[in-house]
């Protein structure tokens, strides 16, 4: 079970919250940015998986009901 806060939020606040999906540890990269000096430091691989919550408020559900009645589903 994940305990982070962004959990927290979305088992006690589910009426604001939709949980949109996961990225598995595999699938995430590091982004490939120029370093300083070209001296590029090597990280460690993933163990971890991004989980992507949207969290909205009342104005912001009824604009997107306004604009599109499924956008939840």
């Amino acid at each position: 079970m994940t305990t982070n806060h962004y959990a927290s939020l979305y088992r006690n606040y589910s009426h604001i919250c939709k949980f949109l999906g996961t990225i598995p540890s595999n699938q995430v990269h590091y982004a490939n940015v120029p370093f300083w000096n070209n001296i590029q430091i090597p990280l460690s691989e993933h163990s971890w998986e991004l989980q992507i919550i949207a969290i909205s408020n009342t104005k912001g559900r009824v604009c997107l009901n306004a604009h599109n009645k499924d956008w939840l589903k």
